[in-house]
């Protein structure tokens, strides 16, 4: 099916999908880990067998992760992964290269699960979806919101007006976010993980001069309660 507004080259977008039916998409650590390698490895404008690479070669998730993969067919600056959806910030760089990188990513996940839980069928609730993102106050926004998003996993109830006065002022919140490791969240931080070649920050507005103005940011964004809820 197309798009009704097609994705241009050198501008910005908000991707996002989830499981059908709400179902959970990622269960277990290998999961997530099998869809970080496919955000890393799909962007790519060369093939790819993920297979080769970890029973032939025997390639470990950090090798995997550093390897040469050609020229890329966007820039991502933004990625969060829970269990029933997942969010992107993307840059398109060649014409066609969401479409492309998208359709590598969806195809690639969705055989690795089918297989691995024995089930048949579509696994994403229909195409992805996507936001053109126009100005700098949504695109400051979307760093805010998609690094949160995990809150909702221990506190459910963190978008409500009371649970979040509490929560801005407690380091439990903190530490969770610090824990979680399925989002680009701590390579804002300045952790040194593979997972941090995923992105590629230089495409995109440096918001964030250096990692206390990260934290700051965070935590300003979610004392103001300014949220997106759109997945």
């Amino acid at each position: 099916m197309l798009r009704k507004d097609p994705f241009v080259t050198g501008e910005y977008y908000h991707l996002y999908n989830r499981g059908i039916d709400k179902r959970i998409i990622f269960k277990l650590k290998r999961d997530y880990e099998r869809f970080m390698v496919l955000l890393y490895l799909a962007n790519s404008d060369e093939s790819f067998r993920l297979d080769n690479l970890i029973s032939i070669q025997h390639k470990t998730f950090d090798e995997i992760l550093v390897l040469d993969k050609g020229e890329p067919l966007v820039s991502i600056g933004v990625w969060c992964i829970m269990e029933n959806h997942f969010h992107l910030v993307v840059r398109q760089e060649v014409d066609g290269g969401i479409t492309q990188f998208m359709r590598k990513l969806g195809v690639g996940y969705s055989m690795f699960f089918n297989i691995k839980y024995q089930r048949k069928g579509a696994l994403f609730g229909g195409p992805f979806k996507s936001k053109f993102i126009g100005d700098d106050d949504y695109m400051r926004q979307l760093f805010g919101y998609i690094h949160l998003n995990p809150l909702e996993i221990k506190f459910p109830d963190w978008k409500n007006t009371l649970a979040r006065t509490v929560l801005a002022r407690s380091d439990d919140m903190k530490k969770f976010l610090e824990e979680y490791g399925y989002s680009s969240y701590l390579d804002y931080l300045g952790r040194d993980r593979a997972e941090k070649n995923i992105l590629s920050t230089k495409n995109f507005p440096d918001y964030f001069g250096e990692q206390q103005s990260f934290r700051n940011f965070v935590d300003d964004y979610l004392a103001e309660g300014l949220f997106e809820d759109d997945k």
